[in-house]
């Protein structure tokens, strides 16, 4: 059974590449399900996985309680019901990571799926799924691309394929700054600087906390220091545009009305006056304002919790973990300036990186 749910994860990874990354239009359609895809295919993978004697019930009453917190904040304040599915995907996807095996064809199949799409995305401008997303789909790319060429490089014994990766992670940074995509540029270039500092980070308590609290605490720090940032005048062109993305609005508004309601949250119905939709442009900014603070909490603990078992190891890490746990960061890092890891496919993408990153012996 266990084997199965690995089957499963695998396919519903490949489905949310195909869905997501070919065309605009058929993204367009499928992505109105994605969460509801999410929560059943998850919800499965537990039923058919976990085994009872191993179970922390701890973590499933989390992931329990974020369920029906987020269902029933949404009723209180009048607000979409279909929002809950975003904490609840991500507590069960969490909840559920220690019964998915570590399958090592099935992780070659879903890394290679997740690199296969690349070249038709660096021969071809696709405009049309804007920058912001454009900059996600390339860090999709990369950060599966850079995995399967070292499972590449591990079974074909050829240790020239590094200059691939490195030539790989050069060329996606180029196309992420040619699509103006700033924020995905930057999480590119944080890749390589957490792929160097992951094997000190991984035997180190310190550095471990720093780099877990730094990531997701440090995500609503950072918001704030934004808003500031906004206030003081200060303003610098980077790519052609202002640091000063407009951010500094969307944010201080959220964090106005979320401190009139931080129990139940803002919901995500709320009609925004900086911006034309509403939209958070932050991962862990969205949990908290638009399903309170309980719900984040509670997503939070599961979350720290996985990161924690993932990163400090106490050991020497293998380069699969190395690679792994550097998209891992990475994608929190993107979710400084995007919703990024906690809605499909990316969430998908990272709780498969999050998988990878933990020794593929166990």
């Amino acid at each position: 059974m266990k084997r199965l749910s690995n089957y499963f994860f695998g396919i519903i990874f490949i489905w949310f590449i195909l869905s997501s990354f070919i065309t605009q239009k058929f993204y367009g359609e499928t992505t109105k399900y994605a969460t509801l895809i999410v929560f059943m295919a998850f919800a499965a993978i537990i039923i058919i996985s976990v085994d009872k004697s191993r179970v922390s019930k701890t973590e499933m009453l989390a992931a329990i309680l974020t369920i029906i917190i987020s269902g029933a904040n949404l009723v209180l304040i009048g607000s979409n019901k279909g929002a809950m599915l975003v904490p609840s995907d991500m507590a069960l996807m969490l909840a559920a990571l220690p019964f998915i095996p570590k399958d090592l064809p099935i992780n070659k199949i879903m890394m290679g799926a997740g690199a296969m799409l690349m070249m038709w995305w660096y021969a071809w401008i696709h405009w049309e799924y804007g920058f912001n997303m454009s900059g996600l789909a390339f860090i999709t790319f990369m950060t599966c691309g850079e995995l399967f060429f070292e499972y590449l490089k591990r079974d074909l014994e050829i240790d020239e394929i590094k200059y691939i990766q490195l030539l790989f992670w050069i060329v996606t940074i180029l196309f992420c700054i040619c699509y103006h995509a700033r924020s995905a540029a930057m999480s590119c270039i944080a890749y390589g600087i957490l792929w160097m500092i992951m094997p000190k980070v991984c035997t180190s308590k310190f550095l471990s906390w720093l780099l877990i609290l730094g990531s997701t605490i440090g995500s609503l720090l950072f918001t704030g220091l934004y808003i500031i940032l906004g206030k003081t005048g200060i303003d610098i062109n980077i790519l052609y545009k202002s640091i000063l993305s407009g951010r500094q609005d969307i944010w201080s508004e959220l964090w106005e009305e979320f401190l009139k309601h931080p129990v139940t949250g803002i919901g995500s119905s709320y009609h925004m006056k900086s911006f034309f939709i509403f939209e958070v442009h932050n991962g862990m900014l969205d949990i908290l304002v638009v399903h309170g603070i309980i719900v984040f909490l509670l997503v939070g603990y599961l979350l720290i919790k996985r990161l924690r078992e993932r990163t400090y190891i106490n050991r020497n890490c293998t380069e699969i973990e190395r690679l792994a746990m550097a998209g891992v960061y990475t994608w929190l890092a993107a979710s400084f300036f995007e919703n990024g890891f906690i809605v499909p496919p990316y969430c998908v993408i990272f709780i498969a990186l999050l998988n990878q990153s933990g020794d593929l012996n166990d």
